[in-house]
């Protein structure tokens, strides 16, 4: 996993999820992050970079993490890109849906780098044993 794109609108939120991953995986300290405030400016830089990762928030400005996902997977030079979700909804339904959409995991909040970790090593590893809901 060499490049990496977090989608929040938080400055903080983005360099903590930079540094859960680069605690929870060191291999991952080599890697490229690229770093967006909201969906417009993520397919932005989607468009100009190869992102392996996108990690999102689901609630920003301009352009939320849902309307991202749809985009994003509606796309077929970006539909292939896996996308985890990270939210404080509390909603089944809304969880859903982003799983239908495409998402390949939604994290609740609060993020560590325990949560974080096996999510990102299951998905770059393309293992499905682990439980959608339970991180």
């Amino acid at each position: 996993m060499n490049k990496i794109l977090i989608v929040d609108d938080s400055k903080t939120s983005r360099m903590f999820i930079k540094m859960c991953l680069e605690v929870a995986i060191p291999e991952i300290k080599a890697g490229t992050f690229y770093e967006a405030e909201n969906g417009k400016e993520a397919l932005a830089l989607l468009n100009d970079n190869e992102a392996e990762l996108v990690i999102m928030d689901l609630n920003m400005p301009l352009m939320d993490g849902s309307t991202l996902l749809r985009w994003m997977k509606d796309n077929d030079q970006l539909k292939n890109i896996p996308v985890i979700v990270i939210t404080s909804t509390n909603n089944a339904a809304k969880r859903d849906e982003l799983l239908q959409m495409g998402a390949d995991h939604i994290l609740s909040k609060p993020v560590s780098p325990a949560k974080l970790a096996p999510i990102v090593k299951a998905i770059t590893q393309d293992t499905t044993d682990l439980d959608t809901y339970g991180a």
